[in-house]
């Protein structure tokens, strides 16, 4: 994935280096309605990109970025660019231990017990339906990414208001309450960044599966219905003739609960 390399070098947090392997990963947003990256991303003085940089990024003329002496820092921002495209930001080393998260009753996702990649989404007001896909979709992107190189599994993955409830982060309701305005759980987010971890195998012919529907039909394109019991089922034939209604033939197995015995909707199917 695309990634602008940011480093915030002048941050109190940067240079104090508290170096320790992560574990894991905190989720958060930023509370605040304003979805430009510059609002917190700006590089320092000495970055040889910086020119390159506040082209892409875009020129912080309030000096409340978080490349300054602040108690507070994360290691990636998700928001807008200078032209409008949301982006992903990279802003400190992933072995630096953030100051995200806070602290909790049993200790700190920043680093005591646990080190843990933090990073910040920037949110608007909570209303664009549209906005909240693009940041999503870079939020999931990113946690793949970290979980891929660190050979982690989506569930080492937490909210900060995750984090709090489990004893390790102080009490803040981000990134859920932005998740739930659009039908959307930190348990939808890890089961979509475990399957861009995970890919499911293609179905092929000769697989068990499960048959989760309740009709099959005579032939692969056929409109005429006759109903049926779901469970395990046999793909004894799969369409190759281009797109059909019912690409899978299926026939039950013995003890496997169902009665199917002939050509299925796709979503009908799942393998395993």
């Amino acid at each position: 994935m695309n990634i602008i390399e940011c480093l915030h070098t002048e941050s109190k947090c940067y240079k104090a280096a508290q170096e320790a392997k992560p574990v894991g990963i905190v989720v958060h947003s930023t509370g605040a309605n304003n979805t430009s990256l510059k609002r917190y991303v700006q590089p320092s003085k000495s970055d040889k990109k910086y020119s390159s940089l506040v082209q892409i990024i875009g020129k912080n003329t309030n000096g409340n970025h978080w490349n300054r002496s602040v108690d507070k820092a994360v290691h990636y921002f998700i928001g807008k660019k200078a032209n409008g495209e949301v982006a992903v930001a990279h802003v400190h080393p992933e072995t630096y231990c953030a100051w995200g998260v806070g602290k909790g009753k049993k200790g700190s996702y920043n680093y005591n017990p646990t080190a843990h990649i933090q990073f910040e989404v920037c949110e608007d007001n909570l209303k664009s339906k549209a906005y909240f896909e693009e940041c999503y979709k870079a939020a999931v992107a990113l946690c793949a990414d970290i979980c891929k190189r660190w050979g982690w599994e989506a569930d080492v993955i937490v909210s900060h208001a995750e984090a709090h409830k489990k004893g390790y982060g102080s009490n803040h309701s981000d990134i859920d309450h932005w998740l739930k305005k659009f039908g959307k759980t930190m348990n939808d987010f890890r089961k979509d960044v475990d399957k861009i971890l995970n890919p499911p195998k293609p179905i092929a012919k000769g697989d068990v599966v499960e048959f989760t529907g309740t009709t099959h039909y005579y032939s692969a394109n056929s409109t005429t219905a006759k109903k049926c019991k779901p469970g395990r089922a046999k793909v004894i034939d799969i369409y190759q003739l281009g797109k059909s209604r019912h690409p899978y033939q299926l026939k039950a197995i013995s003890g496997g609960g169902s009665t199917v015995y002939g050509w299925v909707d796709e979503k009908d199917i799942k393998k395993g």
